[in-house]
Parts: C-alpha cells; sequence; structure tokens
C-alpha cells in the first residue's frame, strides 16, 4: 500500500503541498466557485499538481477549464474520470474508473490512481497516451454520456414490454422470470423490473437521469448526429417526471404508463402467480405416448430440432419446400414426405416450424395441406414466432373444424446450437389435454418448459415481449457504439467497459425486421404504443432497404455508419494489445446471479466487425 497521505477538504482552497486533488462536481455551476472563485481550488494550488474530476458537466466546460489550468498563473494537470459499480458477476459491485486526459496528466495522476484503485477495490482503470489523441480530457464523460445513453432506453423499454405483457395476459412476475433468463435480460431490467411490481417508491430518481441525456442529446447536436431511441426514450421519461407532484422516481413512469394505458401492473402483480416449470413439471410426469411424429419446415432451427427428435427415438416424418433439404433430412435416419398432408398421416403429433402466419395456412389449409389428412385427435405443436391474436384465431378454427384437433402454442428460444442439443427454452400454452399429449416431444426439445397459462397465444405473447426487449437492446447497441465512435471513443475498450456496468444487456442476434413486425401489429391490435420497438422497427427497415436484410441483425449498426460517416469497427492500440496506462481486473462477460448467461466479447465482435 502506498504511503502517500491523504486528506479530505472542508473549503475550496487546498494546501500548497497537495501533489494531486479529487474534485467532485455535481453541477457545472459550481466550476466558478469551487474551482475557479477567489477562494477555489486554484487559489491555493502548487505548480504542477493534478486535479481528477468526477462530475456530470458539460464537456465543453471541461475543456475550457483544461485550458484556464493548462495557460494560467498556477499550471497543473487535469483528468476526467467516470466513476461507477461494475454490475456483473464477476465484478459483483466493484468500483471501475474510466479516465482520460493529456499524456502528461496521465502519467502525473498514476500514483494518486493507482492508490485508489487500490483503495477501493477497484476493477479497470482506463487511461490515455500520446498515441490515443482521442482520449483527451473529457472521454470519462464521454463514456458516461454512452452508458447513459442505454440506460435511459433499456428503462423505457422494460417499462413498454412490462405494460404489454401484462395486455396479453401474462403475470408480471412470470413475464419477469422469463425475460431474466433469456435474450430480452438486461441490468436495468433485471434491476427496476421488480421495484415496479413491488410498488417500491424508494428508488433512485430519475429526474437526474432525464437531465443527463438531455446532456448527452445536446452534445449529439453539436456533432450532428442523430439518437433516434434516445430521443424518444428522453420524451418518455420527460413525461414520467412531469406528471403529478412527489419525488421523481422510476415508479412514476410506470404509474403514467398505467393511467395512459388503462392496465394496472401493480394490480396484475399482486395476483396469484404460479411457476411455469412445475407446471410443465406436471404435464410432463402425466404424458402422453408419442409413436409418431410430423415436421414441417426443416429449415435452419427446424432440421435440428427434427434431427433432435430422431436421436431421441421418435419416428419422425419430414417435409419442406426445399429438396435438397429433404435430402440431408432422408441422410440424418428421418422419414420424408412429398407435401403437408403426407408429413401429417398418421401422426400422433405435428409440429410446424415455419416463418410467418402466411405460411402457417398454405401449410394447413391449402390444397394439400395437413388439417385434412391430421387424424382425429392428433396435436399440432405451432413453434414459429407469431402474433398472439392469430394464434388464439387459429385455436378457435381448429376447434371449429370438429376433427378434435388440439393446438399447442410452443414458440422456442436458443438458436440453432440449442436445437440441435435439445436445450431450447419453449414457452408453452393450450388446453391441459394437449400439453398432456405434447409434453413428451416438447421435453425432448427443451432445457427449460414454461407452461404458461392463458390458452393458446399466451406462450407466442411471453415470446413476443423478449423479443421486444431483445431487438430493442440490439439496436441500442448500435446507436450506442456509432455515437461512441463518433465521439473519439475506442469501441473495444468503451464495449468492455459497457458490457460490465448500468448499460449492460444481453446481446442476441436474430431476425428482428420479423419479429418487430409481430411485436407492432399486436401492440397495436391491442391499443398498447410501444414507442421505442417502432423506431427501433424502422431503423431495421432501413437497413434492408439498403440491402442488408440477409445480413445479420448487427448489421444495423450499418445504419447509423451510412447515415453519419463514422466507423463503429473496434480499433486496436498501436503496437500494444491494450493502450499504456490501461489495466482491468478480468473483464468477464456479464452473469447475472441466478439468471441468463451471455458472452458479450464473442456477440460484441459482431458490431465491432461490421
Amino acid at each position: 500500500m502506498s504511503k502517500q497521505t491523504y486528506m479530505l477538504c472542508i473549503e475550496p482552497r487546498v494546501r500548497t503541498d497537495v501533489a494531486a486533488l479529487v474534485v467532485l462536481l455535481s453541477h457545472e455551476d459550481q466550476i466558478n466557485d469551487v474551482m475557479l472563485g477567489q477562494q477555489g481550488v486554484l487559489a491555493g494550488l502548487q505548480q504542477g499538481s493534478v486535479i481528477i474530476l468526477r462530475s456530470t458537466i458539460l464537456l465543453s466546460r471541461i475543456r475550457n477549464l483544461e485550458k484556464r489550468l493548462t495557460e494560467g498563473r498556477v499550471r497543473a494537470y487535469l483528468i476526467d474520470a467516470y466513476v461507477s459499480r461494475g454490475m456483473s458477476e464477476v465484478l459483483n459491485g466493484r468500483i471501475m474508473i474510466a479516465c482520460s486526459g493529456s499524456s502528461k496528466a496521465i502519467a502525473k495522476a498514476q500514483p494518486a490512481l493507482s492508490d485508489e484503485i487500490h483503495f477501493m477495490n477497484c476493477s479497470c482503470f482506463i487511461g490515455a497516451s500520446h498515441q490515443l489523441p482521442f482520449w483527451e480530457v473529457g472521454g470519462g464523460s464521454k463514456t458516461k454520456m454512452v452508458n447513459e445513453l442505454l440506460e435511459g432506453i433499456h428503462l423505457v423499454a422494460s417499462v413498454e414490454a412490462t405494460s404489454l405483457a401484462v395486455q396479453v395476459g401474462i403475470h408480471p412476475w412470470i413475464f419477469y422470470d422469463i425475460v431474466a433468463n433469456s435474450s430480452g435480460n438486461s441490468w436495468v431490467f433485471k434491476t427496476y423490473v421488480p421495484q415496479f411490481l413491488r410498488g417500491n417508491t424508494e428508488t433512485n430518481s430519475h429526474g437526474t437521469l432525464v437531465q443527463n441525456l438531455g446532456m448527452v442529446l445536446d452534445m449529439a447536436k453539436t456533432l450532428t448526429f442523430p439518437l433516434p431511441l434516445l430521443a424518444v426514450a428522453h420524451e418518455q421519461l420527460i413525461f414520467g417526471t412531469s406528471y403529478g407532484q412527489g419525488d421523481d422516481n422510476d415508479v412514476k413512469l410506470l404509474q403514467v404508463c398505467q393511467k395512459f394505458l388503462r392496465v394496472n401492473i401493480q394490480d396484475a402483480a399482486s395476483a396469484e402467480s404460479y411457476c411455469p416449470e412445475q407446471l410443465a413439471g406436471q404435464f410432463k410426469a402425466k404424458s402422453s405416448s408419442v409413436k409418431r411424429v410430423g415436421f414441417i419446415g426443416l429449415g435452419a432451427m427446424g432440421f435440428f430440432m427434427a434431427t433432435h427428435l430422431l436421436n431421441s427415438n421418435f419416428s419422425v416424418v419430414g417435409y419442406d419446400v426445399c429438396e435438397p433439404i429433404l435430402t440431408r433430412f432422408a441422410d440424418a435416419g428421418g422419414l420424408i414426405a412429398n407435401s403437408s398432408a403426407e408429413a401429417s398421416k398418421d401422426v400422433d403429433v405435428l409440429v410446424i416450424m415455419v416463418v410467418n402466419e402466411d405460411q402457417v395456412e398454405d401449410v394447413l389449409y391449402r390444397d394439400l395441406g395437413a388439417v385434412q389428412a391430421l387424424p382425429s385427435g392428433a396435436s399440432i405443436v405451432l413453434s414459429s414466432t407469431l402474433p398472439p391474436g392469430f394464434v388464439s384465431q387459429l385455436d378457435r378454427r381448429l376447434q371449429n373444424k370438429g376433427q378434435g384437433l388440439k393446438l399447442v402454442d410452443t414458440p422456442v428460444s436458443g438458436g440453432v446450437k440449442k436445437a440441435a442439443n435439445g436445450t431450447l427454452t419453449i414457452m408453452a400454452s393450450g388446453t391441459d389435454e394437449a400439453l398432456q399429449c405434447t409434453a413428451s416431444v416438447l421435453s425432448a426439445l427443451s432445457e427449460k418448459l414454461y407452461v404458461i397459462k392463458g390458452g393458446c397465444g399466451a406462450g407466442s405473447g411471453a415470446k413476443m415481449v423478449n423479443q421486444l426487449l431483445a431487438g430493442v437492446h440490439l439496436t441500442s447497441a448500435a446507436e450506442a457504439m456509432a455515437f461512441g465512435a463518433r465521439l473519439g471513443l475506442n469501441t473495444r475498450m468503451l464495449f468492455d467497459f459497457i458490457m460490465n456496468n448500468r448499460g449492460a444487456s444481453c446481446l442476441s442476434f436474430k431476425p428482428f425486421t420479423l419479429y418487430a413486425g409481430v411485436v407492432c401489429r399486436e401492440s397495436s391490435s391491442r391499443k398498447v404504443p410501444v414507442h421505442i420497438t417502432a423506431v427501433a422497427h424502422q431503423l431495421f427497415l432501413a437497413g434492408s432497404a439498403a440491402g442488408w436484410g440477409r445480413q445479420d441483425d448487427a448489421a444495423v449498426v450499418k445504419v447509423y455508419q451510412t447515415f453519419t460517416g463514422v466507423k463503429v469497427k473496434g480499433k486496436l492500440w498501436g503496437n500494444h494489445e491494450k493502450p499504456p496506462l490501461y489495466t482491468t481486473c478480468s473483464f468477464a462477460p456479464l452473469r447475472f446471479k441466478n439468471h441468463y448467461t451471455f458472452h458479450p466479447q464473442v456477440m460484441g465482435l459482431r458490431f465491432l466487425s461490421v
């Protein structure tokens, strides 16, 4: 431990023998009083001292202050530091510091910063060097801006998703548990949604967040850089803080949404709940025997789901419009059919894994469709991502058919690898009889099987709100990284910092253009406005219109790159693996305890390599 002496100053003027001074300012008006006044910091500071400034003031004021320090009577150095707590499971509340300044300032501050890192059990220190001109003073505040941009967007998206979930008929606590274990998770969601649901009014004020986000938008305006998602989120937060009287807090925003949307989320949260996984276990325990499974739709997901059923000792007959895929499925040991009707003959369960509603209609009701060939009493497992309203309507149509056909609504999540391993997450809904008849098939395909009460459509509703969050997180990450690049920050360093901080979220690269359309149509039919999702959808459509529709959803960052001319692709640090004076205590993927685990380093590279 260093032998340097530390003291707490009770007035701005400091002793002349101070080598380094840490100053905390909460408002830019304090600069004149604390720093520049007759009894201010500069009045007693010795030549060559270093000031470590932890503040929320405008970058222009920070730079003006640096100019006063370097050109004034007392020549001192300025370090701009953003101090926060690490929010990942690995960092577990340890202090993180992102600081910036000239190379001379960083060198002068290094002893004090090193002691502060040790004293506060810090996890990282990001410094500057002559090789990193973009880490001039203000870099710490820029990092804070990007992190708060994400926090604001995630907060509003969490409220939108919770409101839509309740309107769809999903119990709020069940919605929370599903999202917290899937790709829609974020630090903001897992932290604030439980407070919403409990009606906890002891939350942190988001009035300060509104003020800080206004500063971010002001900075973007000076740079002529569009931040559409943040602009919408900021307006929503202003709406929340301007409503009624009392202290500003995050619950107020929820109360505004409840009044505006005519849905009481807290009352819904107080209703009797249940455990979807335990309910699934009950159906597994008394599941019916399944001898033959039909499988229609052998695309990327469907093929591996069907082959896993083969490996689980089910007899599976598959059909797809693509003949090479049928050949591949036959080589894997499956039976093949020449039509949907042929794939449906004599099956106990028919699994459908196609792209959209139109394809479902074709598969079931066109010439040589499945409905005319299915045996009486058969069960249909609908695993496509579809609007809940469409699924509910389809269930009624099948019941009216009079064949005793049973529909189970089972959207899946997890990707190709989990489909092949039988470790998907499945959100299932339907009648008890239908769930019992299909439980053995669903169990074989899944690691996590949730049974959602509410009949057909409830499972799709759960998937829909999760995709709302996953898509917004992906788009907001593109907006944040592009803005960070425009600010001159190193995008690789920035990404590492964010993914261990309050702006962290899961990043899942899926066809969000499709999913966002589902969300927007369903929310419109239920009279639930989802402003953030609608803007995100438009950004993805802009990317598709530009010809990037066949790329994965990380390509949405190209929309920002095209509009603004920035390059998000991660930069290296000269001949160094890390910049000089950059230290870290093992940056790790953000892991929420008992919740979904993801790997931001891998996913982040998708943005940084686009």
